[in-house]
């Protein structure tokens, strides 16, 4: 979203991105105008060990009720003199408080995994192998649970407002004309979708590159290493995978770059085949990578793919599941490994798979090739500024 403001901003509109308070200080460094409202996303995931849980599903559900509540409270002060509100991820109480002000409103999806379809089942289930009906009724299950939840507070600030009940909190959160701001190399949106959408390829941030002396001698005094990173997702959670990730690099004869949750320098091991990276530009680094496995997190398997490199994806959560599968059918890379199923042998069979298959390492290169980001990113915003 940072990328998609950056851009609306030098085609000359006046933009304001609104998102959590934890990312306010890294976004205005970057030039990016940003309000820092609602709960610390950051924080609350840090609270989490297990993301593979019922109590942590539970716990998300209640954050985002919480953060809907403070949606529908202070939105309509903070988009009061909007020309066009455009809505992301969690940011489910924006449609309505558009409508009742009378203001255009556009959904951009990282995945087309968001909009219902038969190909896929809904975000929280992990087995992406499922009959087309199987899909199709989960999506029906989903908007059944949504109408005791979501649609039920959505409609209370509605009936405030004088203006009508919905009857699915997420089609109304989807809107008319979604934009899917994702690769069709990686998943296009599905036949079968009802809704009137557009796909245009997933924006990329460019950030600027920082200088780092003790990276550049581990990339230069060797054959290139993999990368292992996983993102957002829960601290411990990453810091518990080191010593298998470290392994499994050892058994697949290759040096490895670890994206260390923590706030530690880079830094390598005793035996120097082992370097901990802290927050890095995926654009920059993976373009000499080897290969990379991460948790299949949108930008993290569209920055792979546009780096032309070999993936291996360890799902943790929701739609990342649904990556991991997408990736695999796309032959850029070896099928996904759970995170409940992640284990030394596993991790380093697939690694030697997809470091030594001719078709998948060319398939990555083509890929790599096909994706054109700063075109991917014009198109998107001549979307929203039509």
């Amino acid at each position: 979203m940072i990328a998609i403001t950056l851009a609306m901003q030098s085609a000359g509109h006046k933009v304001q991105l609104v998102g959590p308070p934890e990312n306010a200080a890294w976004a205005r460094g970057l030039g990016c105008p940003y309000l820092g409202v609602g709960g610390d996303v950051s924080a609350f995931i840090n609270t989490i060990d297990q993301p593979v849980s019922f109590y942590s599903g539970l716990s998300f559900v209640r954050f985002v009720m919480q953060e809907l509540a403070w949606q529908l409270k202070y939105l309509p002060q903070i988009i009061a003199s909007a020309d066009l509100v455009i809505g992301a991820s969690l940011m489910f109480g924006l449609s309505s408080t558009a409508e009742a002000q009378g203001i255009p409103y556009r959904y951009i999806a990282f995945t087309p995994q968001v909009l219902p379809s038969k190909h896929h089942p809904f975000l929280p289930i992990q087995t992406q192998t499922l009959p087309p009906l199987v899909n199709r009724l989960s999506w029906t299950m989903a908007d059944i649970l949504d109408r005791c939840s979501l649609t039920l507070l959505i409609n209370r600030f509605r009936k405030q407002q004088g203006i009508a009940p919905v009857s699915s909190a997420w089609d109304h959160i989807l809107g008319h004309h979604a934009i899917v701001a994702g690769d069709r190399e990686i998943a296009a949106v599905p036949p079968d979708v009802q809704k009137t959408v557009m796909q245009t390829g997933y924006p990329h941030l460019d950030l600027p590159e920082l200088p780092n002396p003790d990276l550049e001698r581990f990339l230069e005094s060797g054959e290139k290493p993999i990368y292992a990173g996983f993102g957002s997702m829960p601290p411990k959670g990453q810091e518990n995978t080191i010593p298998l990730l470290v392994e499994a690099a050892k058994v697949a004869g290759r040096r490895i770059i670890i994206r260390h949750p923590g706030k530690t320098p880079g830094k390598t091991t005793a035996d120097k085949t082992v370097f901990f990276i802290g927050n890095y530009s995926h654009r920059a680094l993976f373009p000499r990578m080897a290969a990379v496995i991460h948790h299949g997190g949108a930008g993290t398997t569209a920055a792979a793919a546009a780096a032309g490199v070999p993936q291996v994806i360890v799902p943790h959560i929701l739609d990342q599941h649904y990556h991991g599968r997408r990736i695999f059918l796309s032959g850029l890379g070896p099928a996904p490994i759970p995170l409940s199923q992640l284990t030394t042998e596993r991790l380093s069979q697939a690694l030697a798979h997809c470091l030594t298959s001719g078709r998948i390492c060319q398939t990555a290169r083509n890929t790599g090739r096909a994706i054109h980001p700063a075109h991917r990113l014009e198109t998107l915003v001549k979307a929203l500024s039509g």
